[in-house]
């Protein structure tokens, strides 16, 4: 979708550009912006519009390239170009992560891959060789094709290829700071309802056993959420954030066995309030109460299919930082997308230039002649 906002146009095509980019660039981005946006006033005599931001983005060109030369995205890794390493590679891992999280969230739960899809995997290993080629040749194939139907797209649209490589950088977008102080919020709320002694007598003989262990666990997620807003991002926090995900992965193959934790309820009889036996109830009237282990255990399986793929996400993103030079603390960011726009000092002196020049009239970069007097 085209705009008439210079900054927003800079921003569509930065977009792009960051597809392109290792996770952790956006120091490049900002470089970039600040490159446009001086090329645009310069184009513009002093004035960033709609027509000098495009005539800056087109002179910086495709932005694949930029990625690659001016940030120095990454190297060919056999047939894939230089371009796409770092895009392709980025969905890749996603993909692994997500399937691994899920698998492993099927397993715990007692579901296996061949009994979800019926498979019957034949002349195995020797037919993932085979697989793998055919998966990579569809890949390109999709490729090939989505960037002919895009290519006559301009630079400020992102095309369907890059719209889809895009979930790889949303996939691994760093915690944001408001995200953070919910972790931290929820995580006290939750400890405190669950520790609450008129909540405790509703629990299952098997859950009150444990419940104090879930508290602790919540606890300890509310301080993971109390780094992340102060600190940003950084390689101890995603250790903590690993840390405490594989400790929930432990804990809840303990709640599994569990089953439903909550026995009791309050029910009013008109006057007072009393405990109501709901699994009593199921069970003295033959009705089954499977339903509300199946709820207990798909709670189960999402909270630990997102503790895995926090795993896999810390885990990667430590290497990176690693490879990086950086150690075990500093301040990082907390995810939210620097805005772009001028710098303060650019923004006053170009208003400043258009007050000075104020007998000159620019239309979208271009300097029409001024008007005799």
């Amino acid at each position: 979708m085209s705009s008439n906002d210079p900054t927003k146009l800079i921003e569509q095509y930065l977009e792009r550009v960051r597809v392109y980019l290792p996770l952790d660039s956006e120091d490049a981005i900002v470089e970039l912006q600040t490159h446009l946006i001086e090329e645009a006033q310069r184009i513009g005599g002093g004035t960033m519009t709609a027509g000098s931001a495009m005539m800056a983005i087109e002179r910086m060109g495709d932005p694949k390239r930029v990625a690659n030369e001016y940030a120095g995205s990454g190297k060919k890794v056999g047939p894939v170009p230089a371009e796409y390493v770092n895009p392709v590679s980025r969905i890749i891992i996603l993909l692994l992560g997500v399937g691994a999280a899920f698998t492993i969230g099927l397993s715990l739960i007692g579901v296996t891959i061949t009994q979800l899809f019926g498979a019957d995997i034949q002349n195995w290993p020797f037919s993932i060789p085979l697989m793998i080629f055919l998966n990579l040749f569809i890949l390109f194939v999709i490729i090939g094709g989505l960037s002919l139907l895009d290519r006559d797209k301009p630079l400020t649209e992102k095309t369907t290829l890059e719209s889809i490589f895009g979930i790889g950088v949303d996939g691994f977008k760093a915690k944001g700071r408001w995200d953070a102080a919910g972790d931290f919020i929820m995580g006290v709320f939750w400890g405190v309802v669950i520790s609450i002694p008129s909540i405790v007598i509703l629990y299952t003989d098997a859950f009150k056993a444990l419940y104090i262990y879930v508290v602790i666990f919540l606890f300890l997620g509310a301080i993971r959420g109390a780094l992340f807003y102060f600190g940003g991002e950084n390689n101890f926090n995603l250790a903590v954030e690993a840390f405490l995900s594989v400790v929930w992965i432990a804990l809840a193959v303990i709640l599994i066995d569990v089953g439903w934790p909550i026995r009791y309820v309050y029910n009013f009889n008109g006057s007072t309030w009393a405990l109501f036996d709901l699994e009593g109830f199921f069970l003295s009237n033959d009705i089954p109460f499977v339903p509300f282990d199946w709820i207990w255990i798909f709670i189960m399986f999402v909270t630990v299919v997102i503790s895995v793929w926090r795993i896999f996400a810390s885990s990667m993103k430590i290497s990176m930082y690693l490879r990086a030079g950086k150690r075990l603390w500093w301040q990082g960011n907390w995810g939210e997308r620097r805005r772009l726009r001028a710098p303060l000092w650019r923004r006053f002196l170009g208003e400043h230039d258009q007050f000075q020049q104020k007998d000159t009239v620019y239309h979208d970069g271009y300097r029409e002649p001024e008007e005799e007097q």
